[in-house]
């Protein structure tokens, strides 16, 4: 078994190895003493997204999702169906969905945890590629801005589209810790904030992972400006 990012890999063959990748949310729904109010079909979208990005930006071939629900009984549909559209908006419709629900406590609080679980192909060691570049695609949100501010969010058709870009070297979610520390584990060199020139907050949580950063090939530039359009932000690194 070995970490790798945020995912977990389980080697099951001479060929293949399991990925797992996982999200949970805690506060936020409808109940009273939520601290983030939203539906619970929302809830269960952006949990998905986290954990299927994390699965999906490795490589890994989404096989099966896992719900942990712990806030009623009366939400797991609704859950379902927010992973649902995630699924459809990226053409994946049929993963089967599988998981639980804790019915024997009542909490106060909305609570969900979701694990994607996909396979990939053991990857042959990765030649070095020069002259990449760097980009943030979509905008850090956090909080109630997840919802105010959603047309800022790199949608999952996209990051698809990323994923499967020829010019797209390497793709990596954007979690609560920032643009900077996962652009430091991206391009393998620990980065301080004068190291890179963006217009984007490098230190702000990106919340349910609305963006995520690229690398590509610096010559194939109009190209991956072309498929991202306004969810491009320039990442400037100067070592």
């Amino acid at each position: 078994m070995t970490k790798l990012r945020d995912v977990i890999s389980i080697s099951i063959s001479d060929q293949e190895e399991l990925i797992l990748a996982s999200d949970c949310s805690g506060g936020i729904g409808n109940k009273e003493e939520d601290v983030v109010l939203a539906d619970p079909e929302t809830v269960g979208y952006y949990c998905f997204r986290v954990a299927v990005m994390e699965c999906l930006a490795v490589g890994a071939r989404l096989k099966a999702i896992q719900l942990l629900n712990f806030t009623s009984e009366a939400v797991w549909d609704q859950y379902c169906s927010g992973v649902k559209k995630g699924l459809s908006e990226m053409n994946l419709d049929g993963i089967p969905i599988t998981g639980s629900t804790e019915s024997n406590i009542s909490l106060n609080q909305s609570a969900i945890g979701v694990t994607c679980i996909g396979m990939r192909n053991k990857k042959s060691p990765i030649s070095s590629c020069s002259n990449l570049a760097y980009a943030l695609i979509g905008t850090p949100l956090v909080g109630n801005e997840v919802i105010d501010q959603h047309t800022f969010i790199a949608p999952l058709s996209l990051f698809m589209n990323c994923v499967h870009h020829s010019s797209i070297i390497d793709i990596m979610p954007v979690g609560s810790k920032g643009v900077l520390h996962e652009l430091s584990l991206l391009s393998g060199k620990p980065l301080r904030r004068e190291n890179v020139t963006s217009t984007q907050d490098l230190d702000k949580s990106s919340g349910p992972s609305t963006s995520f950063i690229i690398s590509y090939r610096k010559a194939e530039e109009l190209d991956v400006k072309d498929l991202t359009n306004d969810f491009f932000h320039s990442l400037d690194l100067q070592w």
